[in-house]
This record gives structure tokens, sequence and C-alpha cells, in this order.
């Protein structure tokens, strides 16, 4: 298991807090409407959605924080929203594990990256983000998400 450094990047984001019980409904539409406002103020849509996920516990029931972000050049332009906000995001230490299928199978992903972690001896910080590198509505098992876990 290879440690690997993601760029800084541009996004534009959308923060909630939730869990995993209330996620679909939380998100409202916020993974459609961020590419659409984007794309009216002039960005450039410049890389898959990626939700950061940050938590305190490990505790499956409990609240977390979930950022939603669209990658974006921006071209000079500006950006201003009531819903969304423009900012930087910083590299992203960490190792990654690429899910192939439905995203209802993603937490068997997760239990084979964890524990390629352990037998590593690579310990993951509170964060990790999920990049939806193809998003296939009719076709679950053509879906492509990138796991990634900080770690130091």
């Amino acid at each position: 298991m290879e440690k690997q450094t993601a760029p800084a990047m541009t996004v534009v984001s959308k923060e909630i807090r939730t869990t995993f019980k209330d996620l679909m409904k939380d998100i409202e539409n916020f993974p459609q409407e961020i590419v659409k406002e984007a794309v009216m103020a002039g960005l450039h849509p410049a890389g898959p959605q990626c939700w950061v996920y940050t938590w305190e516990t490990c505790d499956m029931e409990a609240e977390f924080d979930l950022k939603i972000c669209l990658p974006v050049a921006t071209f000079g332009n500006s950006f201003k929203s009531d819903n969304f906000k423009l900012e930087k995001l910083e590299e992203y230490v960490h190792v990654k594990k690429t899910h192939l299928g439905a995203w209802d199978k993603l937490r068997d992903s997760y239990e084979t990256v964890t524990e390629e972690m352990k037998a590593s001896l690579i310990e993951p910080k509170q964060s990790c983000r999920e990049l939806y590198i193809n998003c296939d509505f009719d076709k679950v098992e053509n879906n492509i998400t990138e796991i990634q876990f900080q770690v130091n």
C-alpha cells in the first residue's frame, strides 16, 4: 500500500452535518445544483465530484461533516452564491482504493482498504474522500469511485 499526495485544488463546495441514515435526505439536490451554479458563473468543471467526509469518532451512527466539492477552473471568473462557496482544498496525503460497481457495496471496498492499512501499519486520520470517476445511474455496475483515506 503506497501513500500518495493529491495536489491542492480549487473547488465549489457545500458543507453539511449529517449521518449515514440521513445522508440522502440531507444532501438534497446539491450534487446537481453545484454543477449548474458553477457553469452558470462561467467556471469550468475540472474533475469528478469529490465528497470529503470528516468525523470525530468511528461510530457509524454518529454525525459527521460532509463537504460536497466540484473541482473547477475559474479562468479569472468570480463566484458568488447563496448555497455554495469557492475555496481551495489543501493537498491530501492518502492511500486509495478504486471501487467498481454499485455504491451500496462501497462498504466492502472500505473494509478492504482499512485491512490493507492495518497490514501496512498505516494510521488513518479522521477524513476520507470519495471521487466519483464515473456515475452510471442506469447501470450501477459501471460506477467507478475512488476512495481516499487521509493518512500521516
